[in-house]
């Protein structure tokens, strides 16, 4: 298992308040960095959060997930209680921002939902991998999080590393817009939502 990575640190203050901020780097590609907001006025387990980029939602505002939402809230919470958000830059759940936009347009022509647009480009529907995740908690010597998700791969995927994991839902209110987008995620990919 790769345990190399560089670290470069500081302090960022942000609209929720003040954050330690650091960049882990595993090589030379933006892909290969781990960006962390921590606040370690935690007791106890710490509250983490770990997301991955999207960038339509994020810098763009798109309203067709709650990626955005998910962050904002996250932040704020770790603010108020500790702990510290993980942000992994690998957007369209790893497969990458060409492929997303790809599916995105067979969503909007065709009426793919994200699951079946990524089954027809030939993709997994989530690559992506939790062990440098693993690696950032180790660093900071945490073998227990209360974490905040709805997704099970990422519960299971900090275990496999020795993480201890309570999980702590964090569901945004479905829109007219969200509500198809967060309906697959429950249905084709097993994520923990109340949706009906």
């Amino acid at each position: 298992m790769e345990q190399h990575y560089k670290l470069s640190q500081t302090t960022l203050e942000t609209i929720y308040g003040s954050f330690e901020f650091s960049c882990f780097s595993w090589g030379t590609h933006e892909e290969d960095n781990i960006l962390c907001a921590r606040n370690a006025s935690h007791a106890g387990s710490p509250l983490v959060r770990v997301q991955s980029a999207c960038y339509t939602a994020e810098i763009f505002r798109s309203t067709d997930c709650d990626c955005h939402e998910q962050l904002d809230e996250s932040l704020r919470r770790i603010a108020l209680e500790g702990g510290l958000l993980v942000y992994m830059l690998c957007d369209g759940r790893g497969a990458g921002l060409y492929q997303k936009v790809l599916g995105l347009e067979l969503g909007r022509t065709k009426g793919l939902d994200t699951s079946d647009a990524y089954r027809a480009l030939g993709l997994e529907q989530d690559p992506r991998t939790y062990d440098r995740v693993g690696q950032v908690l180790n660093h900071f010597g945490i073998t227990a999080v209360r974490l905040l998700t709805n997704n099970p791969r990422k519960i299971s995927g900090l275990e496999k590393f020795g993480i201890a994991v309570t999980r702590e839902p964090l569901e945004i209110p479905a829109t007219s817009t969200s509500q198809s987008y967060l309906q697959t995620k429950k249905q084709k990919m097993g994520h923990l939502l109340s949706l009906s």
